[in-house]
């Protein structure tokens, strides 16, 4: 009894939301591509019809909405979307209605004893994108507040994460921390620009409308890239990914340049494709390291869904395209997320590479001492400076790389090996990486490897 109960509330729920969201689609009408000034008498002989996709996509230019007020109470108009160039909404008697300030979209302050229906001309230059709502004045102000704590907490987030990976860098040298705080902080700030948090301070101009947003995607892409190939090291793996990068960026850069001068919005919807595929192409470098490197692993999972919802966000709707729709918050969410993950991958990847180091030095050690004793079993007495010596010879080693030899042959470790030559340990460890690849070693021991696969007993030999 009781669950049937239960499925008739949620029957009942189910059919009042969709009654209000088809009485709120037959309160707004439209009618398509007229510039026409606003004169009442045309307008009312136009006709309108109701809004059935509020994504036209490419379909830019001047419109025209007709709207009524179907629930007769005061309420607040508002399209959120910061691609809107201008907008002016007129009374049934041709009174214009003043645009409300301190929003983050344009917001318009309806009364109930206005003269309806209204009409409102919007000029999108951009993609033809307008989810208006029209809500009650007091359930406005309450889900304004709510929204505006909500992106209180993710900017104060992102800024204490970024914060975060500063002192990382300043506390452990290591630069990984850097260029993650700067790809962030553009991250956050494309956030800031698409949440209207510019045009509620103010910062409503010319230069923001049309090109703060383009020059910061760009920032994003070249930042985004910049960590990607440092953290994943793809200048060993992938040397020429560097070339495909720049010549999307360049391609990029051009589209939007034409879209300035020419207006046409095709070219920018492209420019914003190719932008973020530069950091699609990264995450799919990451994927061919999934398997050898566990960083990668938390690169991919981090940056997976985050940059899925980004192209959902940014890119489809220009195009008009609405595949999943998802809205500013859920966007948030996954960016935390990334956050948190790469911040701690950052750490783990800081740790790996030294345990790599260290791992390379004791296989230097190895390989070094087993120089020494085939000599001793030749009956060549040599001291260590004259093995050495052949090691210079052979295989051509700079002054640098002959003293961090003779040091890791010691036993010294990286802190003092750094203060004798006068370096950082950061140094130490790449050049231990190049001397390690220059001696070949890491192709000796998986000979050494195969040797005891193929004759277990090798090793006691």
């Amino acid at each position: 009894m009781l669950n049937r109960t239960y499925m008739r509330l949620i029957i009942v729920s189910v059919f009042l939301l969709f009654s209000y969201v088809f009485s709120a689609q037959n309160t707004v009408l439209i009618t398509q591509n007229t510039s026409q000034e606003f004169n009442l008498e045309s307008l009312s002989q136009s006709t309108f019809s109701n809004i059935t996709n509020f994504n036209q996509g490419l379909n830019n230019g001047t419109f025209w909405f007709k709207i009524y007020n179907d629930n007769q109470m005061s309420n607040v108009l508002q399209i959120p979307s910061t691609h809107i160039d201008n907008v002016s909404l007129y009374s049934s008697k041709g009174i214009e209605f003043g645009e409300t300030v301190f929003s983050r979209f344009p917001t318009f302050s309806l009364d109930k004893y206005d003269d309806y229906p209204l009409y409102m001309k919007v000029n999108m230059l951009k993609e033809a994108y307008f989810p208006i709502t029209i809500t009650p004045k007091n359930t406005y102000l309450e889900a304004n507040q709510k929204t505006l704590f909500k992106l209180g907490g993710y900017y104060g987030f992102a800024i204490m994460v970024i914060l975060i990976n500063l002192m990382c860098f300043i506390l452990f040298d290591e630069k990984v921390f850097l260029h993650y705080l700067i790809f962030l902080s553009t991250v956050t700030l494309s956030f800031f620009y698409s949440d209207g948090l510019f045009h509620l301070f103010g910062f409503n101009g010319a230069f923001s409308i049309k090109f703060l947003e383009p020059i910061l995607h760009i920032a994003v892409a070249i930042f985004g890239a910049y960590f990607a190939t440092n953290f994943l090291k793809l200048y060993e793996y992938l040397p020429k990914l560097k070339w495909l990068t720049s010549g999307f960026i360049l391609s990029a850069a051009i589209l939007f340049t034409v879209n300035w001068i020419n207006g046409q919005w095709i070219y920018a919807a492209i420019a914003e494709a190719i932008t973020f595929s530069i950091l699609a192409i990264h995450l799919l470098a990451g994927i061919t390291l999934f398997k050898s490197k566990v960083y990668a692993r938390f690169y991919v999972v981090a940056y997976s869904l985050f940059l899925f919802l980004v192209f959902d966000y940014f890119v489809f709707k220009n195009f008009g395209i609405n595949f999943l729709s998802i809205s500013s918050l859920q966007l948030k969410v996954a960016g935390i997320l990334e956050m948190i993950v790469l911040t701690y991958a950052i750490m783990y990847r800081m740790r790996s590479i030294k345990e790599e180091n260290e791992l390379m030095q004791t296989e230097m050690r190895i390989y070094l001492k087993r120089i020494e004793m085939m000599r001793l079993t030749e009956n060549i007495q040599m001291v260590d400076d004259i093995y050495i010596e052949n090691l210079i010879d052979h295989y051509n080693l700079s002054h640098t790389e002959t003293r961090l030899l003779q040091y890791i042959s010691d036993g010294n470790d990286n802190t003092k090996i750094a203060r004798k030559l006068n370096t950082t340990e950061k140094v130490v460890e790449k050049i231990t990486k190049e001397l390690y690849q220059k001696l070949e070693i890491g192709e000796q021991v998986q000979e050494d490897y195969r040797i005891v696969d193929e004759q277990p007993d090798y090793i006691y030999n």
